[in-house]
C-alpha cells in the first residue's frame, strides 16, 4: 500500500498544525497547482487531485485521526526506526566510536537488529450489522461471524 505524504503534498512541515493552518495552505496549493492556470494540464491536474485529496482527509477531525494513525504505525516507526539505527551504529558520532572502540565495528545491519518481537498495534474499528429476531434479541442467542483480517485468514468469532 502506497501512502501520501498529505502534509507535505499541502506544503505542510509537521502534522501538529491547526484545521485553518490547513485551509490556508490548500488555497494557495490549490491557486498554484490549478489546471486551469498552467501549461502542463496533465502534470498539474494530477497535484490538484492530490492535494483535494489531502484536504479532504486533513479538514475531518475524524479522518485526519486515522490517517496519522496509520501514518505512524506503518511508516513513522520505520523512519525512527532507521534514523536511530543510523545515529547509534555510525562511526561518525562519539557514541559510536566509543561502541566501535570497545565492542568492534559491526559490519551487518542485520547483526545489530533487536529480537523480532511483534507489537500489536491498535486496529480500525469494524462494524457489521447482524438479522437477529425479536425472540433471540429478548432471550438472546449466540450467532458467529467471519471476518476477513488483512492477510486474507477467516477467523470466526
Amino acid at each position: 500500500m502506497i501512502f501520501k505524504d498529505y502534509y507535505k503534498i499541502l506544503g505542510l512541515e509537521t502534522n501538529r498544525v491547526s484545521i485553518e493552518e490547513i485551509k490556508i495552505k490548500f488555497r494557495e496549493q490549490a491557486k498554484k497547482y490549478h489546471p486551469d492556470l498552467n501549461e502542463d494540464k496533465e502534470a498539474t491536474e494530477e497535484r490538484f487531485k492530490d492535494i483535494n485529496e489531502a484536504y479532504r482527509i486533513l479538514s475531518n477531525p475524524a479522518s485526519r485521526r486515522k490517517y496519522d494513525r496509520s501514518w505512524n504505525s506503518n511508516i513513522g516507526k520505520k523512519k525512527n526506526k532507521e534514523q536511530n539505527g543510523k545515529n547509534i551504529n555510525s562511526s561518525d558520532t562519539v557514541f559510536g566510536e566509543v561502541i566501535n572502540m570497545f565492542f568492534g565495528a559491526k559490519k551487518d545491519k542485520e547483526e545489530i537488529k533487536p529480537k523480532n518481537k511483534k507489537n500489536q498495534v491498535k486496529g480500525e474499528n469494524v462494524e457489521t450489522g447482524i438479522n437477529v429476531s425479536i425472540e433471540e434479541a429478548f432471550f438472546g442467542c449466540t450467532k458467529k461471524i467471519s471476518l476477513r483480517a488483512m492477510d486474507r485468514k477467516n477467523e470466526k468469532l
